[in-house]
């Protein structure tokens, strides 16, 4: 399906939503990411054994439309920092090898279902990520990238939430080509932990 098509569809269902929703509350929410790339079989010029995670910042804005007492939906907006540091071939006929930041910067756009137990929630969703910017090696990461998310949120309060998700990769992130020191495909997967605030 084309990516512009779906967001568009993606927009016009959050739309219907609003207006259909029993009630509606917003936020914003703060927090870092635990995050990895998971590289596929058969990848070269990386030590995939080596490598360390990448902690980033995360930040976004969300709604919830509530269909019922139990269930909401919650489509959110975030800036999500991802990927890695690895030991990876400084040149595809060089067995030399260096430190390398696989870091990339995405604009993510979550649409999760909430089921509501008194002070719990558990939610999951689809998620799509526009890659923003990246620390090196430009060429290596898709422009959008497909994901599945997870997790559980605890009201505090009424109006504070802290929330502990897990999101997976449905699509590659980074893909190389033939301009790469390295030859490698994979997918990024992060555990993030953060805090909301709740209008």
């Amino acid at each position: 399906m084309n990516k512009k098509l779906l967001l568009g569809i993606i927009t016009i269902f959050l739309s219907t939503l609003a207006i259909n929703a029993q009630q509606s509350r917003y936020g914003f929410r703060l927090g870092l990411n635990y995050s990895d790339i998971d590289f596929e079989d058969g990848s070269t010029g990386i030590d995939v054994g080596n490598s360390d995670a990448r902690i980033g910042f995360t930040a976004g804005f969300f709604a919830q439309y509530y269909l019922s007492e139990k269930f909401s939906i919650q489509p959110e907006l975030q800036y999500s920092a991802q990927g890695e540091r690895s030991t990876v071939r400084n040149d595809r006929e060089d067995s030399t090898t260096g430190s390398d930041r696989l870091g990339i910067n995405v604009l993510q756009l979550p649409v999760l279902l909430n089921f509501h137990i008194g002070k719990l929630s558990l939610s999951a969703g689809p998620q799509v990520g526009l890659r923003i910017w990246e620390w090196e090696r430009q060429n290596d990461y898709e422009a959008f990238h497909f994901s599945g998310v997870a997790g559980i949120t605890y009201d505090i309060t009424d109006n504070f939430q802290a929330t502990l998700r897990g999101s997976y990769g449905l699509t590659d992130a980074i893909e190389t080509n033939e301009e790469s020191s390295f030859n490698a495909t994979g997918v990024n997967h992060y555990l993030q932990f953060t805090v909301a605030y709740r209008l």
